[in-house]
């Protein structure tokens, strides 16, 4: 009995917080139908080509919104939510990488986005720019890929620890669950630290956490998607910016930062890979930035995008 009406405490407190949030953090962009489902795209900025970013696994508009509007002063941009993730509605099934391109193009034909397209993928939206250059390739004019995934990263990455992939992953998922978001509302409001912007008010929805969750659960599926799809680039204008050994959060000597100091020739190899799928590449390392880039040196984000543009310009 206890259980229950704790259980239904529960309940009503995170819809109640959310309902809140909703009201608090209306969609910057507009919500366009893709066939069942909406999509939340915030377009902004004048100009060809049109830059598209795609977020990383689990990302939000709400993380790239400084950015977008730097490079709006340049050119068009163009950032989206996919299903279930901020402010785009849930789709039913699993993530597939094909299945993100064709419902990106889908999304950009509903909401008039101006071809050619420069697409910006950040890790998971790296594969997905990758495999939507292969599927419709007379639309890109440039692709950057910020610290993007690579199709075969499982095969080539070192794993810490004994335990499969499988099973980290299974055991990240259970414990962010293990604590309920109302808990974690709670503690906030006792705090009195309300979520302080958009972006931290859709983590504590339960709508993104399951879809981010989905999308990590079929990483490995989205993985071995895109390696049978993505392929060469010829020599289409491509910028690959890559991540430093030094991330500035983790503090020096810790733990986390040995493990990512071993971790990071493999990784850093494969960037390396990704630079060489075109002819036209350049390939930028930043100097102290982890994988959170928008976030650690926005500046140097938008002036790789920047660049992207005016050498897609040139003749």
């Amino acid at each position: 009995m206890a259980l229950g009406v704790l259980a239904a405490a529960d309940i009503t407190y995170q819809a109640a917080g959310e309902a809140r949030d909703r009201r608090r953090y209306p969609p910057p962009g507009c919500l366009v139908d893709v066939g069942g489902h909406r999509l939340h795209i915030r377009c902004a900025g004048d100009g060809t080509p049109s830059v598209v970013i795609i977020p990383a696994l689990g990302g939000l508009t709400a993380e790239w919104l400084p950015v977008q509007d730097a490079l709006a002063s340049c050119t068009s941009a163009a950032v989206y939510d996919r299903p279930g993730l901020g402010w785009s509605d849930p789709a039913p099934g699993w993530p597939t990488a094909e299945g993100m391109a064709g419902e990106l193009h889908s999304l950009l034909d509903a909401a008039g986005v101006a071809r050619p397209l420069v697409l910006a993928g950040h890790s998971l939206g790296g594969l997905v720019a990758q495999v939507y250059a292969r599927l419709y390739r007379d639309e890109i004019a440039g692709l950057a890929l910020i610290d993007s995934s690579h199709p075969r990263q499982f095969e080539r990455l070192p794993r810490p620890g004994l335990r499969s992939r499988r099973v980290r992953t299974a055991t990240a998922v259970a414990l962010d669950y293990a604590t309920p978001l109302a808990v974690r509302r709670l503690r906030r409001s006792l705090s009195r630290e309300p979520p302080r912007d958009a972006q931290a008010a859709l983590a504590l929805s339960s709508r993104s956490r399951r879809a981010e969750a989905k999308e990590l659960l079929a990483f490995d599926a989205i993985c071995r998607d895109a390696a049978m799809i993505a392929g060469g680039l010829g020599d289409l204008p491509l910028a690959v910016v890559t991540s430093s050994e030094r991330v500035p959060s983790l503090p020096q000597g810790s733990q986390a930062q040995r493990e990512r100091s071993i971790f990071y020739p493999a990784w850093l190899a494969l960037q390396e890979e990704l630079a060489a799928l075109s002819a036209n590449s350049v390939h930028v390392v930043a100097e102290n930035a982890g994988h959170l880039m928008h976030k650690d040196d926005p500046d140097l984000v938008v002036r790789a995008i920047t660049d992207l543009v005016q050498r897609v310009r040139q003749p």
